[in-house]
């Protein structure tokens, strides 16, 4: 079960169109390759990452309550 979940998660954070901020830092990181931008490129997936990955499990959270 465990893994379903982190695969749909997954799945649904892959297909998601990507936050502004995240394709800020990426062209930045583009433009100008120091470990800076790539640190911060990585720092701002990371943060969006796990801001999908809450309001997922949150809505999952929420269909199982309402369907219990």
């Amino acid at each position: 079960m465990k893994e379903s979940i982190i695969y749909l998660l997954f799945d649904n954070w892959c297909e998601s169109k990507q936050e502004s901020e995240v394709v800020e830092a990426m062209k930045e990181a583009i433009k100008n390759p120091t470990e800076d931008t790539i640190f911060e490129l990585s720092s701002v997936v990371e943060a969006n990452a796990f801001k999908a990955g809450a309001r997922s499990c949150l809505k999952m959270f929420h269909s199982l309550l309402m369907e219990g």
